[in-house]
């Protein structure tokens, strides 16, 4: 009886001890997945915050490169407006009528320049319809000009000449033809000049070069003009006038000058006649040498020995060639 008592206490001990253990067990068993949820977890995080940590700067860095403008770029809340930029309603004066449209620029202009000075008000006004103010004074001006061109085109020549290898352009008085042979005609306001100065002609330089010294377009176009008997007289010294006579711009005194004239120089100042190369080579008299005249004296043209020589042969020319003639010699012929 002992025995059997001995017995069952001792399987109820083992019982409980394996109780025990099976609850230590399943209690391992349990801790055990919490715990490596929680080690997941953290990895996760981990692995969130090393994300985080590598995304971050892609992410300022695409900030930052949207707060970059363009370099042409302008950001027009820093550009300031136009100065001359009109702040007007064009839909609204498009429906208006010319009276209407008028009236309300007139009020738009009384409403800003309210309490501004005169000055003020001036400047505005100036600055505002600056436009509408240039642009019918340049038509004005330019119909100006183009009448006067016109009305002076037509005018008669009182003299066309030209003055070549000139000293000094400052020194050359033209006064005797423009004042002096002016009045010894009686020319009234209707006649005009025609004259070219800068002109410079010498055998001995190129045309090209030449050219470089004058100070006129009128040089180059000079010898058309000639040859279209533009000019009645050309005054020159020795050196223009050979380049003259060998170039064909001028013509020879029998074929320049009327035929009275000529007769009169060839009789009464044979001695003054002038010869000069023509282009073939030969001399021949092409113009009158006016050097101890007082006309030669006043003009001044920078030289001592001074010649007239004629570019033209028209009816015109010749008749104002007669003229000049007479003028400077006195001649005291009957025009």
């Amino acid at each position: 009886m002992s025995n059997n008592k001995k017995k069952k206490k001792k399987n109820n001990h083992t019982s409980a001890t394996s109780n025990v253990q099976a609850k230590k067990q399943t209690a391992v068993q349990t801790a055990k997945p919490a715990k490596a949820q929680n080690i997941e977890t953290k990895q996760e995080t981990v692995n969130t915050q090393a994300a985080v940590e590598k995304k971050e700067p892609v992410k300022v860095q695409t900030i930052e490169n949207k707060q970059e403008p363009p370099h042409e770029f302008k950001d027009p809340r820093k550009v300031p407006p136009k100065e001359d930029l009109k702040i007007e309603d064009k839909l609204e004066f498009a429906t208006m009528s010319r009276k209407e449209r008028r009236a309300a620029k007139r009020k738009r202009l009384k409403e800003t320049t309210e309490g501004m000075t005169l000055v003020q008000k001036l400047q505005y006004f100036l600055y505002a319809y600056k436009m509408e103010i240039l642009l019918p004074l340049i038509v004005i001006i330019a119909i100006s000009l183009i009448v006067v061109a016109f009305f002076r085109g037509n005018k008669p020549i009182a003299l066309s000449y030209a003055v070549v290898n000139c000293e000094d352009l400052e020194a050359l008085d033209t006064s005797v033809i423009e004042a002096d042979y002016w009045n010894y005609y009686g020319f009234d306001d209707n006649y005009q000049f025609q004259k070219v100065l800068d002109l410079k002609y010498d055998p001995s330089i190129s045309t090209n070069e030449a050219s470089k010294d004058a100070e006129s377009g009128n040089y180059i176009a000079f010898p058309t003009l000639c040859d279209e008997n533009y000019y009645d007289i050309i005054i020159t010294d020795k050196r223009g006038l050979e380049y003259l006579s060998e170039s064909s711009i001028i013509h020879t005194l029998g074929e320049a000058l009327p035929s009275d004239l000529y007769d009169i120089f060839t009789a009464d100042y044979n001695d003054q006649i002038t010869t000069s190369p023509a282009y073939t080579g030969k001399s021949a008299p092409y113009a009158i040498n006016i050097s101890d005249t007082d006309f030669a004296k006043k003009l001044n043209p920078g030289y001592d020995d001074v010649y007239i020589c004629f570019p033209g042969v028209s009816e015109d020319n010749q008749k104002r060639i007669k003229q000049i003639c007479n003028f400077i010699f006195d001649l005291g012929l009957d025009l």
